[in-house]
């Protein structure tokens, strides 16, 4: 019973008909609804117009101009007629439209109900996005009623038993013409579809196999592509990291360094998950839109739709999309749905109670794990996941321990790991670090001298541990006058002049984030030097759309540089990158093994062997340094010469004569730390 059949829908019909008359000797019944205009349902209403004229006139009108593929529909449909196989009624509402949209199938015992949005219609059947719902009988009792019931709603009104409904059978003469204009000399057959369909499409004479096309729509289901080797090469790990998260109960974190494949493993961890459990709800949590965006492409390449909830809209539009995927598990249209939403949206009761909703097995996997170790999260979790596996590059929140506990204690200790140095050759690529010391200016260390001063006099809140609002904002204002330093940027412009600013590509310079002038004066120089560029900060990630373009350009060598302060730390995968200038960086150690995983990512594409980070660092003049420095002037100076000697440690050249192993040593010894 189908509702709104027009005759663009005999095309696409076409392909079954020929099948059904060849291979089986039922009847095949149609309730069908062609548009009725407000004037012919006026007519209704008032009487002027009998429910058997309109409904031959509408069977006339959706009588199609007939191309070669209607035309073998319309000889199909004349020859079921003709043999006693083809019913059709026609149904008429006078002041509501059918709007009906159902397909029953019947085998002995056994029932199929197809139901949902898609009318009979081309549009409908092909061109539309459309939801369609398939109840089997012999799935569960749920299914098996829903069949019966719409069995019955059909048997009602093919009865004429409905009242609201007129149901209106074509009269013989309808049927005999028909016939008599569009049956052959001999019965369709599917050969004859096959080769009117390859002429349509412009296509030689070889047949369709229909083998072939159930093997492509099984393809779409939830399957480990083939290209993904995760047990042996270079990707081995992989494997072994899977299998560790399986023997751990299903629960656990994965310390894999940035571009060791943590999505792919996750993914492919997912898939055996499905086949051993059976249906299943896949949630995937991260801190950023852009790495939102790129789950959801790596999640097609298994073959599945995922969910976006940071494009569905606000939270009635997320219930809907959610709603939808519940309805597909339940029914069994689907065996396993992917959600893909962001660590705020994760953390709130509103889309875990829609969550929890869901029957069967839960699996959250969450992207850049540490993240989740904030009071938002670890103060509710949802508990209700069967299984849960956390990604990160360093789970361990530094100067945090509680948050540490609390995140392991919910997804599960790290129970693989494979650290960037094990990576370094094998599926990341090596590289050069060279590091540029430059000093602050006159101005920037009068600045430095008087905070410096300010920081001494409450030195003594320091040493007992005490916090003091004012002290902090001093201290970070020192830190600032590091990071923005101006003779970085003058160090900058003379790296790139000696590269070349033409040969530049593939190139990303950070920025700090302390400071917005800084990254504009670092896209002014750029601009200066006929430099392609484009900043990526979280004004562009911000729209995932926008962000997808800037990257795809990138990646494409039509922009040379990249600007960035923090927003590319975390899981953005931009492979391309070669180059890397670096003008400001954190304390925090999980910032150094994620930029430096950023860059090493191996690219066969572009021939990429090695990638090269030059990293700038201000410090005070070395007469400053030798004396005149506090306890905490002192810590900020060794952090940021520990952080040089961790970058360089696993360098090509930090041992060579001049390189950076030997520029850190010197300024240890004038800091005397």
């Amino acid at each position: 019973m189908m509702g709104f059949f027009s005759s663009k829908s005999f095309a696409e019909i076409a392909p079954g008909l020929a099948a059904f008359l060849n291979n089986s000797k039922e009847c095949l019944r149609l309730i069908i609804s062609p548009y009725i205009s407000e004037s012919d349902q006026e007519a209704l209403k008032e009487g002027l117009l009998q429910s058997s004229q309109l409904a031959e006139e509408s069977i006339e009108r959706l009588i199609p101009d007939a191309d070669e593929l209607t035309d073998h529909t319309l000889r199909c449909l004349a020859w079921l007629i003709s043999n006693g196989r083809l019913s059709v009624k026609v149904a008429l509402m006078k002041d509501a439209l059918f709007h009906s949209k159902v397909w029953l199938f019947r085998d002995e015992d056994t029932h199929v109900a197809l139901h949902g949005s898609a009318n009979m219609t081309g549009k409908g059947l092909r061109g539309n996005r459309e939801q369609l719902s398939l109840a089997r009988s012999w799935m569960n009792d749920e299914a098996d009623e829903a069949c019966r019931e719409l069995e019955a709603e059909f048997d009602l009104l093919w009865s004429g038993s409905d009242p609201d409904c007129a149901v209106i059978e074509l009269s013989r003469a309808m049927q005999d013409r028909i016939v008599q204009d569009f049956k052959g000399e001999h019965q369709p057959t599917e050969d004859d579809f096959n080769r009117l369909w390859r002429r349509a499409h412009g296509l030689d004479d070889k047949p369709i196999n229909i083998d072939d096309l159930l093997a492509q729509e099984d393809d779409r289901r939830f399957r480990i592509p083939e290209w993904l080797q995760y047990r042996t090469g270079e990707y081995a790990h992989q494997g072994k990291a899977i299998d560790a998260w399986f023997e751990a109960g299903r629960r656990g974190v994965l310390e894999m360094c940035t571009g060791s494949g943590k999505t792919l493993t996750a993914l492919t961890a997912a898939q055996l998950l499905h086949e051993e459990v059976g249906p299943l709800l896949i949630v995937v949590s991260a801190p950023y839109n852009v790495l939102i965006s790129q789950w959801c492409s790596e999640i097609e390449l298994f073959g599945l739709r995922p969910e976006n909830m940071t494009e569905a809209g606000g939270p009635a539009a997320r219930s809907q999309s959610l709603a939808q995927a519940r309805r597909r598990l339940k029914r069994g249209v689907s065996l396993c749905e992917a959600i893909v939403v962001s660590n705020d949206t994760l953390c709130t009761k509103e889309f875990q109670e829609q969550i929890q909703s869901f029957s069967g097995a839960k699996l959250l996997i969450a992207d850049e794990c540490h993240n989740l170790g904030a009071a938002s999260f670890t103060s509710d979790p949802p508990e209700f996941f069967d299984y849960r596996l956390g990604l990160s590059a360093t789970p361990v929140r530094q100067y945090d321990a509680e948050g540490t506990a609390q995140l392991f204690k919910f997804f599960g200790e790290p129970c693989f790991s494979f650290t960037l140095e094990q990576a370094i050759g094998v599926c990341l690529t090596p590289y050069e670090y060279h590091v540029t010391f430059v000093e602050l200016n006159a101005e920037e260390m009068a600045e430095w001298r008087e905070i410096s001063e300010k920081i001494s006099r409450l030195a003594w809140k320091l040493d007992s541990g005490e916090k003091d609002g004012y002290l902090d904002a001093l201290l970070l204002k020192r830190r600032k006058i590091l990071e923005t330093a101006q003779a970085k940027l003058d160090a900058l412009r003379q790296l790139i002049s000696e590269f070349g600013p033409r040969n530049l590509r593939y190139t990303l310079i950070y920025a700090t984030d302390k400071d917005p002038e800084q990254l504009g004066s670092v896209n002014n120089m750029l601009n200066s030097q006929g430099v392609f560029f484009h900043q990526l900060t979280a004004e562009e990630t911000s729209a995932p759309k926008k962000s997808r373009a800037i990257l795809d350009r990138f990646q494409a060598g039509d922009l040379q540089v990249l600007t960035a302060k923090r927003v590319l730390d975390e899981g953005v995968n931009v492979p391309q990158i070669m180059r890397a200038y670096i003008l400001a960086s954190t304390t925090v150690r999980r910032q150094w093994v994620q930029r430096r995983g950023r860059l090493l990512r191996t690219c066969k594409a572009i021939g990429k062997e090695f990638a090269v980070i030059h990293d700038l660092v201000a410090l005070p003049p070395s007469e400053e340094l030798s004396s005149n420095l506090d306890t905490d002037a002192k810590k900020i100076i060794n952090g940021e010469l520990d952080r040089v000697w961790e970058f360089a440690r696993l360098s090509k050249n930090a041992a060579n004569t001049g390189g950076s192993f030997e520029a850190v040593e010197h300024m240890r010894a004038l800091v005397g730390g």
